[in-house]
């Protein structure tokens, strides 16, 4: 048994380093490059993206542009429900986000990012995790592509 473990320790540790390197360098790239005072998403997204246990790192990381752009398309659309129906708001808002998502077919990741970034949108408001923000940040990475670091979510 303890061999076994120290066999899983062993081949998940140069991933897991990579991970954690790469979300601390994504929050100073996204903190002293591109000016976000808590720039937590831009180390979720590299954390996800690197971790151990992911057959393939590119394709994680477009899953989880898919999933972050179908949830904050839906979490838009379902600000026109009431806020008075919040829960109603948030269970449809994250099923929609999800079903669309497993359309396209990739790994789970994708319907997972897709219902969560629903989420953020309409805990958060849209100004903080919705369509305005990621339009500034996609702006920001065309009109400066010199600067751009994949931390847009």
């Amino acid at each position: 048994m303890l061999r076994q473990i120290a066999e899983r320790l062993q081949s998940a540790f140069t991933r897991a380093l990579a991970a954690a390197l790469a979300a601390a360098f994504a929050f100073w790239a996204a903190r002293h490059l591109l000016g976000h005072q808590q720039p937590v998403f831009a180390a979720i997204a590299a954390l996800i993206c690197l971790a151990p246990g992911i057959p393939s790192q590119i394709r994680q990381g477009m899953g989880l542009i898919v999933g972050v752009t179908v949830g904050i398309v839906v979490g838009e659309f379902a600000l026109v429900i009431p806020p008075e129906l919040a829960e109603l708001r948030m269970a449809s808002a994250t099923f929609i986000a999800m079903m669309v998502a497993v359309s396209f077919g990739m790994p789970p990741v994708v319907p997972i990012q897709a219902g969560a970034s629903a989420m953020l949108v309409l805990l958060m408001g849209p100004q903080v995790a919705g369509l305005a923000r990621f339009s500034r940040r996609a702006g920001r990475c065309f009109h400066r592509p010199h600067r751009c670091i994949c931390v847009l979510p």
